[in-house]
């Protein structure tokens, strides 16, 4: 018999287990990334002198970062654990034989995954931008990168190594090329604006060891009057000599953007004429990754149901095959999304569907 009650007893008894267990679990996930995260910027916090609250509130910043990409795996080993301690002390047997389905049974855990999934993308839309820009401030300080803003992910200032300010709207660090650049040049002793430099793009000459800049204009400036001015088809500059690694990040500017603003950042560019593609895939991740914590409870639950006797062991040793198998053909989807071979719907959106067929089809396979 189908029961289609909710919530029953049987609901109230999964979910605490289901919510015990990852707690716990993410709750280790995300102690060992940070564990992890301490040990590998210990030399940068040592060489650069930075004080333990400056450590501490990056990694305050970071811990949510940590959490939204820690959470599939989360769900997958909760689901394992919960489902598979049920199914190890016969209690599902028992509720078999009672009449109630595996489906009915499963329901719960699916309602949680829906639960996370959509805590997932509530938070990426409305509150891990704010952090990924303030834990990217502090990392770059930690690291002894130059001052830069943050306010904005779209709009750039840095500080360059000889009185210059940089200016942009884009940086493709695969190409090393700038949009909308702007170089402003100080005197370092009255800090008054003697030169300014503009270009429509920029792009990097490994040949000249040089950026080359494309349809622009230079101002210089006595005092406060403009001393000379010319406009230039293709140019360098002895100003412009920070070189690419300069100006490259580790946290990629999508994730310091929710939804609308990496939509709009994404129309502003194509506008321009810049490359896209790779934003547009990470604009459709920003949708598609949240769901997989849900497909990743759909794919767990029939190797949890058929776990038997083997211990929490096996169980875990299931997880992270899973895990592996997941990293690889999400990666290999986003890396055809990356070079144009899969429309970019299809490059975020695959690893869900063909994880959430895969677990629908063997769920069916399950004596009910």
């Amino acid at each position: 018999m189908f029961s289609v009650s909710f919530p029953m007893i049987l609901d109230d008894y999964v979910l605490r287990d289901y919510v015990v267990n990852l707690s716990m679990i993410a709750g280790t996930l995300v102690v060992l990334s940070l564990v992890f995260t301490v040990f590998e910027l210990l030399g940068d916090i040592l060489r650069n002198q930075i004080s333990p609250w400056i450590v501490g509130d990056y990694l305050l910043n970071v811990t949510p970062y940590f959490m939204y990409n820690v959470a599939q795996y989360g769900v997958l080993l909760t689901v394992l654990i919960t489902l598979g301690l049920l199914q190890r002390s016969n209690e599902v047997v028992a509720l078999k034989a009672t009449g109630i389905s595996i489906y009915r049974i499963i329901i719960p855990v699916l309602l949680a995954g829906v639960f996370v999934a959509t805590g997932l993308f509530l938070a990426d839309q409305f509150y891990l931008p704010h952090a990924n820009k303030r834990q990217d401030a502090l990392l770059n300080r930690i690291k002894g990168r130059p001052p830069q803003t943050y306010l904005n992910p779209s709009r750039k200032w840095i500080f360059g190594e000889h009185s210059t300010i940089y200016y942009y709207q884009f940086f493709d660090s695969d190409r090393n090329q700038f949009g909308d650049l702007s170089v402003f040049q100080f005197n370092p002793a009255t800090f008054q604006l003697v030169d300014r430099i503009y270009a429509d793009r920029a792009h990097w000459e490994p040949r000249l060891n040089r950026w080359v800049c494309t349809q622009g204009w230079e101002r210089r400036f006595n005092d406060a009057a403009i001393a000379d001015y010319h406009p230039f088809d293709v140019s360098t500059f002895n100003a412009v000599s920070e070189q690419p690694p300069y100006f490259k990040k580790e946290v990629k500017q999508s994730l310091e953007m929710n939804y609308e603003q990496l939509s709009r950042y994404i129309r502003d560019l194509q506008q321009s004429g810049f490359e896209v593609v790779k934003l547009k895939v990470q604009l459709q991740k920003k949708l598609a990754f949240p769901v997989i914590s849900f497909v990743m409870g759909i794919l767990a639950i029939p190797f949890a149901l058929s776990a038997g006797k083997r211990g929490a062991v096996a169980g875990v040793a299931t997880a992270i095959g899973i895990a592996l198998v997941y990293s690889v053909v999400s990666g290999l989807f986003e890396a055809m999304g990356n070079i144009s071979q899969l429309p970019p719907v299809l490059a975020a959106w695959s690893p869900d569907v063909i994880f959430a067929l895969v677990g629908g089809y063997l769920i069916l396979k399950v004596p009910t």
